[in-house]
C-alpha cells in the first residue's frame, strides 16, 4: 500500500509537470471561440451584462452557455483582465484533478470479484494513462471549455457510479445531477453524460425487477423498480434545477424557452441559413471543410474548388452550386458588416462567428441571402431523396470514424492531417509526430475496448459496460449528425475510455501471459 501511495504521488507530480510544460510551450492567442468567451467574461466584469459585443450597445446573447465565461470572469476579476497565466495554472490543477477522477472511476468500475490489490492496480493504471494522455492535456493551454467540461462530466459519472452501489445513494444521485447540470452549462452536449449514467442504472433496475418478479419475489421486484425510477428522477430534478436560472433568464430577456444554447449558436432575432446547413450536412465529413464552408460564411469568399467530388452527385448539381456561390461572392447590393451584426437588415442575419474581423469599410460583399439559402435547401432535399442511406447512415458513420481516429494534434505546433502523406510538413516533423499520435490513439482505443470486454466477463461489472456504452454512443451519434464534425468535441470521451483502459491493464494477467510465452519458447528450443 505504501509503495502504491508513493507511485500515485509520483504520477500526480508527472501529470502536473507535463501540463506545465504544455502550457508554457503551446500557449497561443485563440481567435475563435476562446476570444469570444474572453469577450463575454470581460463584458460581465466591465458592463455587468452577458454580451458578446465589442462595443455598445452590448446586446445580451444566449449563443453560449454561461459556465465557462463565468469561470473566466472570476479568474480575470481576481488575477487581472485577460490573465492567461492564472487561467492556465487553474486549468492545470483542474485537469490534474480529472486524472484522479479517472483513476477513481476505474476503481468504482472494477469487478467485485477482483481482489483489493488488482482493484488498486486499476486505479494506478488509469491514473497513469490519464496523466500522460497528450490528447486531453493539451487543452490546459487554451481558452476553451474542454478542461472544465471533462472535470465536471467525469465527476458526475463517478458520483453516479458510486451511488449505484451505495446503501444510501440519494445524496450521490443529487450530486451527479448537480455536477451534470454544471457540465451542461459549460458544454451543452455534456448533459448527455449524467443522463446516460442514470439510464444505465434504470435499465439494469428494470431487468432485475422483471427477474425478481419471475422468481415470485414481488415485493423485491417492486422495490427494485421504484429505486430504478426514483434515483434517476432525483438526478434529473437536480440537473433541471441547475439549468433553471439560465432558462428563466432567456425567457425573460428573449421570450423563448432555451435551457441550453441553440444548435446554430444564434440569438432569437438572428436568421440562420438552414437550407445551406442542410446541404452541408449531406456531405461534410471532416473539420477541414467546416473551416472553409461554414466558419467563413459571410466573411470570406467560397468556391466549389474547395469541395471534394462527393459533395456533388452530378455535373449539373456542381454547376448549380457554382452559380449559387457566384451569387454569394458577388451580391448585387452587399450589406455592410455593421448592419448585418446589428440585425437592421430584413433579409440578412448574422451567423455569429468570432473569426469575423471585417469592419464595414473592409467588407467585400460576401453575403448569404434567403434566396441563395432556399436554393441550397432544394439541392439538399434532392440529395437526401436520392441517397437516404448515405445521408442517414453512411455519412454520419464516416464523420464519427474520422472524428475519433484523428491524430488529435490540435494546438500542437505540428498539428495537421496525416493523409495525404504528400502534404506533410517535414519542417514541423509531421511525418514523425502525426503517426506517433495516431499510434497512441489506437493504443488508448484498443485498451478501452479490452477494458469493455473485461467488464462483460464479470457479472457484477456488466452494468459498467452498459454505462460506458451509453456514455459514448449517444453523444458520438449526436456529434456525427451535425454538419460541423470538429475533432475537439470527442476529447470528452477520453476520461471514460482511459478508465476502461486502466481496467484492461489491471485485468490482463501479465505474469501468466509472460510465463506462458516463456514456456513456449523453451519448448521450441
Amino acid at each position: 500500500m505504501k509503495r502504491q501511495i508513493l507511485i500515485a504521488v509520483l504520477i500526480t507530480l508527472i501529470a502536473i509537470g507535463f501540463r506545465i510544460f504544455l502550457a508554457s510551450k503551446l500557449t497561443s492567442e485563440d481567435e475563435g471561440d476562446g476570444k469570444f468567451y474572453s469577450l463575454i467574461a470581460q463584458n460581465l466584469i466591465d458592463h455587468h451584462g452577458y454580451s458578446g459585443n465589442e462595443e455598445e450597445p452590448y446586446n445580451p446573447t444566449l449563443s453560449r452557455v454561461p459556465g465557462y465565461p463565468l469561470l473566466l470572469a472570476g479568474i480575470y476579476r481576481v488575477f487581472g483582465s485577460d490573465n492567461k497565466t492564472a487561467l492556465h495554472t487553474i486549468q492545470i490543477l483542474i485537469d490534474t484533478a480529472t486524472t484522479w477522477l479517472i483513476g477513481l472511476l476505474a476503481l468504482a468500475w472494477a469487478p467485485l470479484e477482483w481482489p483489493a490489490e488488482r482493484r488498486r492496480t486499476a486505479l494506478i493504471s488509469a491514473l497513469t494513462l490519464g496523466a500522460i494522455c497528450p490528447f486531453t492535456a493539451a487543452y490546459v493551454s487554451t481558452v476553451m471549455t474542454e478542461v472544465t467540461a471533462m472535470f465536471l462530466s467525469t465527476s458526475s459519472v463517478l458520483a453516479a457510479a458510486l451511488a449505484t452501489r451505495s446503501p444510501r445513494p440519494r445524496r450521490l444521485w443529487a450530486c451527479a445531477g448537480i455536477l451534470g447540470g454544471l457540465a451542461a452549462m459549460v458544454r451543452p452536449d455534456c448533459g448527455i453524460f449524467p443522463v446516460a449514467a442514470a439510464a444505465a442504472f434504470g435499465l439494469v433496475s428494470l431487468v432485475r425487477a422483471r427477474r425478481a418478479k419471475r422468481e415470485g419475489q414481488r415485493s423485491e421486484s417492486r422495490a427494485v423498480l421504484v429505486r430504478g425510477l426514483v434515483y434517476p428522477a432525483i438526478l434529473a430534478l437536480c440537473l433541471a434545477c441547475v439549468l433553471a436560472p439560465w432558462t428563466i433568464r432567456n425567457a425573460r430577456v428573449f421570450g423563448v424557452f432555451q435551457p441550453l444554447a441553440p444548435p446554430a449558436a444564434n440569438n432569437p432575432n438572428e436568421w440562420v441559413p438552414t437550407g445551406y446547413i442542410a446541404w452541408l450536412r449531406t456531405w461534410v465529413d471532416r473539420e477541414q471543410y467546416v473551416i472553409v464552408f461554414e466558419d467563413g460564411l459571410n466573411a470570406y469568399p467560397i468556391g466549389v474548388d474547395q469541395a471534394p467530388e462527393y459533395a456533388f452527385d452530378s455535373p449539373d448539381e456542381r454547376e448549380r452550386v457554382t452559380e449559387l456561390y457566384g451569387q454569394y461572392n458577388h451580391p448585387p447590393n452587399p450589406v455592410p458588416q455593421e448592419e448585418r451584426e446589428s440585425g437592421e437588415d430584413g433579409d440578412i442575419g448574422q451567423i455569429e462567428s468570432p473569426n469575423d474581423d471585417f469592419t464595414g469599410e473592409e467588407f467585400k460583399g460576401y453575403q448569404m441571402t434567403r434566396e441563395i439559402d432556399a436554393a441550397f435547401g432544394e439541392i439538399a432535399r434532392e440529395r437526401i431523396e436520392r441517397h437516404r442511406f448515405r445521408y442517414y447512415v453512411t455519412t454520419p458513420v464516416r464523420r464519427a470514424f474520422l472524428m475519433w481516429f484523428d491524430t488529435h494534434t490540435q494546438y500542437y505546433p505540428f498539428q495537421g492531417d496525416l493523409f495525404p502523406t504528400s502534404d506533410l510538413d517535414f519542417d514541423k516533423k509531421q511525418h514523425y509526430w502525426l503517426p506517433a499520435f495516431l499510434f497512441v490513439l489506437w493504443i488508448y482505443t484498443a485498451l478501452g475496448a479490452v477494458g469493455g470486454w473485461i467488464l462483460l466477463r464479470y457479472k457484477s461489472a456488466r452494468i459498467w459496460l452498459l454505462m460506458l456504452t451509453l456514455l459514448i454512443v449517444p453523444r458520438l451519434a449526436f456529434l456525427a449528425w451535425q454538419e460541423h464534425p470538429e475533432v475537439r468535441y470527442t476529447v470528452e470521451f477520453f476520461p471514460f475510455v482511459t478508465a476502461a483502459a486502466g481496467l484492461a491493464i489491471a485485468g490482463i494477467q501479465w505474469r501468466k501471459l509472460w510465463r506462458f510465452n516463456f514456456r513456449r519458447r523453451r519448448a521450441r528450443i
